[in-house]
């Protein structure tokens, strides 16, 4: 079978590699053809010529099974599978790119299309399935599922058993999809909640921020354990707010990602409280991250939609107000632990 992922980030790359069977001494379980895609030229020809793609995963070979491509029709032409794991705010521009490379006509199924991007439109609040909905309408015919959880792509290169949620309404299109794509290290469960598989994705990287700014502080594992204390019914909260259900919140999408990207050193967005406890600012702590941080636009986010709800979400509104400089982030720690 065919699987083509959009985005040659270190996620995407990470999830071309499992799915090409790129893993030494792992099983490779069903054999597939895998195409990656990529807007940059420099990204491209590292990984033709060399088979590494040191801009984004350093240090991982990429199996030759591994097809890089910079023709966005190349890379899903006859594709069951097509993986969007682009960062959240170009997600609109590539569904409108990809509407117009899909055939007009399939000679099989149509096929589905998997949203591995975690956050929210600036403007319309929108979840990245709804966004792509708006983009690829319904009469083409893709099934639209989302995927979140614990995916650390550094971890999941080097063949460290990964669990994630794979969603859509229809638990059958589900199941049929994670048959397509589950490999022996790379397990999916399977979620009809759309919307709160999505949201965690999304405010498990406002929440991280604390988790980067107590090492930022010096601070250790029990202050971290109770800010996640706080922090899982806060998202839960808001989560079940914007049409999630609280159980998600508990499971992979929330608690899982949320504990797997607050501890992580690959982390972008704990690297971003980390460097706010500096007493950096935004842009200096921009440029110190390679890579981008969706913490920061989450957190404004989530913040505008809770406020819209009347709910009073404390660690949420402290974390904002330490980013936009108007409380000092020990302070402010320390009395969300309280």
């Amino acid at each position: 079978m065919r699987v083509a992922i959009l985005g040659a980030g270190n996620l995407g790359t990470a999830l071309g590699i499992v799915l090409a069977g790129g893993m030494p001494g792992i099983r490779a379980g069903r054999s597939r053809d895998v195409s990656l895609w990529t807007i940059e030229p420099d990204v491209a020809s590292e990984i033709a010529a060399s088979r590494h793609n040191s801009k984004y995963l350093p240090g991982v070979a990429l199996p030759r099974g591994l097809h890089v491509t910079l023709d966005l029709a190349e890379a899903i032409a006859s594709a069951q599978v097509i993986l969007l794991a682009v960062p959240s705010k170009v997600v609109r521009s590539v569904a409108q790119r990809l509407c117009s490379a899909l055939p007009a006509t399939h000679t099989g199924p149509p096929p589905a299309l998997v949203s591995a991007a975690k956050g929210l439109e600036e403007g319309s609040y929108l979840r990245m399935s709804e966004v792509i909905a708006q983009e690829i309408p319904a009469q083409r015919g893709l099934p639209i599922l989302a995927m979140s959880g614990p995916s650390i792509a550094h971890e999941l290169a080097r063949g460290v058993p990964t669990a994630i949620t794979l969603a859509h309404p229809d638990a059958r299109t589900a199941r049929a999809v994670r048959r397509q794509i589950q490999t022996p290290i790379l397990r999916f469960q399977v979620s009809r909640d759309v919307a709160g598989v999505e949201l965690g994705g999304v405010l498990k990287n406002a929440y991280t921020l604390a988790f980067g700014l107590c090492d930022g502080l010096g601070l250790g594992l029990n202050t971290k354990s109770a800010l996640l204390t706080r922090a899982l019914p806060e998202m839960a909260r808001l989560g079940v707010a914007l049409g999630g259900r609280r159980a998600t919140f508990h499971d992979l999408p929330g608690l899982g990602d949320l504990v797997g990207t607050g501890l992580s050193d690959h982390s972008r967005n704990r690297r971003m409280g980390e460097e706010l406890a500096r007493r950096r600012s935004q842009e200096e702590a921009f440029s110190a991250i390679p890579g981008v941080v969706e913490g920061v636009g989450s957190l404004t986010l989530a913040r505008d939609l809770a406020a819209r709800r009347g709910l009073r979400l404390p660690i949420l509104e402290g974390l904002a107000a330490i980013v936009s400089g108007e409380k000092d982030p020990l302070t402010m720690i320390l009395r969300l632990v309280g």
